[in-house]
């Protein structure tokens, strides 16, 4: 009888107003695999055990990672606290006391010849009290703590998701960074040489002073690369540093030997999108942000009504220790009561009308959460292909410039050309190398945007794993 006295919204999983494309239009058309999503483990297909090494270490001490381990403790324990209320409410009590009243007290004044002494009151207990959830305010307040425990959950895996596929950012970028400043050297080096012998050409008379300020202004221009990139290098140390919890100068150390650029072939399984309903942890999270707000929409109704409490006390009362524990010193009291907030200024209403506007505003932040979801793995999946078009095509115009370079030297041993021609050509190829390397780069970078955007990989996280990243110091 209780139960169908609840009042409020009962949670039913929410819908898109639009309902979701049965395929990726970009997998479809771009040959991607549209079978079960499979992105377990993705980190290791790069096949680089340094950054396998990296995420294992960030898991453990990245601060946001374990701020969020905080926050699943904390709903946790606020489920119990919220769950604790259906339950009565037992407290023991006691205290020793010897008191000494007044003689000119008034219990006192019509006997003037009695005077007061002092006694002793000994007292021991148990209190009890127990409010009937007639309404299911105190249920609806249970379940919408279970469901803020669950996005707490979901926020957590979000947020490992999101510190691997930002690690593997970083680390990346790293490597990026470092063969563009090896082949930046090489291409100031060769620039260096040029000058030198366009200098050498300038005082036989060969060329103008315009012609040799020309050159030079080239070599200066170019010459600013090499600071730019140690600053951007220098950038990604402190960024990863940070998602390790660690500091720039050891992570520096960690990378004392240069490596090339990590890649891995995209061929992955991407599913169907109602597969990201289910798997990504934000959507997910704010799925449950939305059970949560809509019980407390049935909490704040169930102030409307009276609520009855069951109240009791039992416990012994004496003046001499001696005669505590007695059956003629027992005392006790039992009883209901009422209460119902009658006339309040429209207050409740007006609580219940703000937490249904809560509510509305949680399910358009899924259904905003859901479609940004949808555009991301779109894009992501374009990006992955067309980056690798650019890769293949930077390929090979480098393959056919080294070939230009190769035959120029040739030709310059046969007498044919001047050296100024074979720097040339060497300063096409590295420069070449160079977008090379960034391309490659930005390959990879699409596809951890893409591994994140499918949902990432949650599923082997366990409570051991919690545990441990929170005992970590």
């Amino acid at each position: 009888m209780v139960a169908s006295c609840t009042v409020g919204p009962k949670f039913e999983q929410p819908e898109l107003a639009t309902p979701a494309p049965d395929v990726w239009h970009f997998a479809t058309i771009k040959d991607f695999k549209v079978g079960a999503v499979d992105v377990s483990s993705w980190w290791y297909r790069f096949d680089d055990p340094q950054l396998v090494s990296l995420i294992s270490e960030a898991q453990l001490q990245n601060l946001t990672l374990k701020m969020a381990v905080s926050n699943l403790l904390q709903a946790r324990a606020a489920y119990g606290v919220a769950s604790s209320e259906l339950s009565p409410d037992i407290g023991a009590q006691g205290h020793i006391e010897r008191e000494q009243a007044s003689d000119n007290s008034p219990s006192l004044a019509n006997f003037p010849n009695i005077e007061a002494m002092p006694v002793n009151d000994f007292t021991v207990g148990l209190d009890a009290s127990w409010e009937l959830d007639l309404w299911g305010g105190i249920e609806k307040n249970v379940e919408a703590a279970s469901a803020l425990e669950g996005a707490a959950l979901e926020n957590y895996r979000d947020a490992l998701i999101t510190l691997r596929a930002e690690v593997a950012s970083s680390y990346i970028n790293i490597r990026v960074l470092q063969v563009t400043k090896e082949l930046t050297k090489q291409s100031l080096s060769t620039l260096q040489h040029l000058l030198t012998l366009i200098e050498m050409q300038y005082e036989q008379g060969v060329i103008s002073k315009a012609v040799l300020e020309q050159e030079r202004a080239m070599y200066d221009q170019n010459a600013i690369q090499l600071p730019e990139v140690e600053m951007q290098l220098v950038q990604e140390y402190a960024r990863l540093a940070v998602l390790l919890g660690s500091n720039t100068k050891d992570i520096i150390g960690q990378f004392s030997k240069r490596s090339s650029v990590p890649c891995a072939t995209p061929n992955i399984a991407v599913g169907i999108p109602t597969d990201i309903v289910r798997r990504r942890p934000d959507i997910r999270g704010a799925e449950r942000n939305l059970a949560a707000q809509t019980a407390l929409v049935g909490a704040s109704m169930s102030n409307i009504y009276p609520k009855l409490s069951l109240s009791g006390a039992f416990g012994y009362e004496a003046t001499e220790s001696s005669d505590l524990i007695r059956w003629n010193s027992r005392s006790w009291g039992f009883g209901p009561s009422v209460s119902w907030d009658l006339f309040n200024g429209n207050r409740i209403r007006s609580q219940v009308q703000m937490q249904e506007e809560k509510t509305h505003e949680a399910f358009m932040n899924w259904e905003l959460t859901v479609l940004s979801a949808f555009a991301e793995v779109e894009s992501s999946l374009l990006n992955v292909v067309e980056s690798g078009k650019v890769q293949d095509a930077i390929n090979d115009a480098s393959l056919s410039l080294f070939e230009t370079y190769k035959l120029t030297e040739q030709e310059h041993k046969a007498g044919v050309v001047a050296m100024q021609q074979v720097l040339n050509s060497r300063t096409n190829f590295i420069n070449s190398q160079i977008m090379l390397a960034q391309k490659t780069g930005a390959v990879s970078q699409n596809l951890v945007t893409l591994y994140k955007s499918l949902g990432g990989d949650w599923k082997n996280d366990n409570e051991q794993d919690i545990t441990q990243v929170r005992n970590t110091q």
